[in-house]
């Protein structure tokens, strides 16, 4: 590597996995100053976004929750590089129970489960994290978050929509309109959370479905006790900070736990989940606009070799409850076309739509509960992709 010019280093590097990029440093200092490069950073950068993204498994150990994550080549998913691989995040320095709000351009928003507070944005793979203003907490509270990039500015926003149970205890208010209460923050910017005001719904509680065209998007059931259809898809603008409402696709009885969101082939998508008939998968091919989505995928019914083999205590009731949110997801799709699933929190497979093949995958390694979220490498440090001061 010392004989070698140094873009030619550079250029090697690029092409490791991050875990074994990261490890360099401690080689040799002739490695360790070629890993610390700022030019090294950018490359990897530019390489990564021409690869199907890595995938951070995020489960519950014992003690406490922990994050690993896996690389999978679409074009070779049996690869050995399908390794889980264990996260040193310093995420569990500062809470033990966190949930995922979001994944972004390389950083990893995370909020603490029990309380809220704190939420931290995070680079997983650089070890750099920033802790934003602690938000407002009441006694009984339930929270959607979403987080996201508005790129015309390239500033990073966190999004908390806060339904508060004690609003509505007494007798009088119990027949009154629900609301919930939107604040916002600008990551890097903001000392404070800034209180949007209220909006005429309840969100689900969790993390955003999926991040398009500068928005976040929820699936939401209305009230009983508040106007409009039963469920709806919603979309928050980050640029404009404002809310708005998407048309759903005309696929039957709908509920929010048969029915979520995510990015296929650049566009919307919207997965319906059949009982024990299997899935639709929606496209919007063309944004907000209702008369645009097109019903292109159906997969049938399946259940993953490892499930069949652990006989999972709890597969029986998804047996029973069918291919509801939360025993399957559709993850994401690969630059190879093929779509990646997840189902009853432990298993992974690839679908390819030209000739229907389900196909699982062999992870090694992997923790028996997981949730998948979509993530691209990056070793930027986070005050390097917010723009601030470290």
């Amino acid at each position: 590597m010392e004989n070698l010019p140094l873009d030619v280093a550079l250029d090697i590097l690029s092409r490791l996995p991050i875990t074994a990029l990261v490890r360099t440093k401690c080689v040799c200092r002739t490695w360790q100053a070629l890993a610390q490069d700022p030019r090294l950073p950018i490359i990897y950068h530019a390489r990564a976004s021409t690869r199907d993204p890595c995938l951070i498994l995020h489960y519950d150990s014992p003690i406490q929750n922990k994050l690993c994550f896996v690389s999978i080549n679409g074009d070779n998913p049996d690869q050995d590089g399908s390794r889980v691989r264990r996260i040193d995040a310093r995420v569990n320095s500062i809470m033990a129970e966190y949930q995922v709000v979001g994944s972004c351009n390389g950083l990893l928003c995370v909020s603490d489960a029990l309380y809220f507070n704190p939420i931290i944005v995070c680079n997983p793979f650089a070890g750099s994290y920033l802790e934003l203003a602690k938000a407002t907490q009441y006694a009984q509270e339930e929270l959607a978050f979403g987080f996201g990039c508005n790129s015309s500015t390239m500033e990073y926003k966190v999004v908390r929509i806060v339904f508060n149970f004690n609003t509505y205890r007494s007798l009088r208010d119990r027949g009154r309109p629900r609301k919930s209460d939107v604040e916002v923050l600008t990551v890097g910017i903001d000392h404070t959370w800034r209180y949007l005001g209220p909006v005429p719904w309840r969100l689900n509680p969790g993390a955003s479905e999926a991040l398009l065209n500068g928005s976040l998007h929820w699936v939401t059931m209305r009230y009983k006790n508040n106007p409009g259809p039963r469920l709806r898809i919603m979309s928050f603008d980050l640029a404009e900070e404002d809310f708005g409402e998407i048309g759903l696709p005309d696929c039957g009885s709908l509920s929010v736990c048969n029915f979520h969101l995510v990015v296929l082939r650049g566009c919307l998508s919207a997965v319906h989940c059949l009982d024990d008939k299997g899935m639709e998968i929606w496209i919007m091919k063309e944004y907000k606009v209702r008369e645009s989505w097109s019903k292109d995928y159906i997969i049938g019914t399946y259940l993953p070799a490892s499930l069949r083999e652990n006989a999972r205590p709890h597969l029986e009731m998804l047996k029973k409850s069918g291919l509801g949110r939360g025993s399957s997801q559709v993850v994401c799709d690969w630059k190879n076309g093929e779509i990646l699933l997840e189902y009853a929190n432990g298993a992974l497979v690839s679908y390819n739509p030209e000739n229907e093949e389900l196909k699982d995958l062999v992870i090694f390694d992997p923790p028996k509960w997981f949730c998948s979220i979509v993530h691209v490498e990056s070793l930027f440090l986070v005050e390097a992709i917010l723009g601030i001061g470290a």
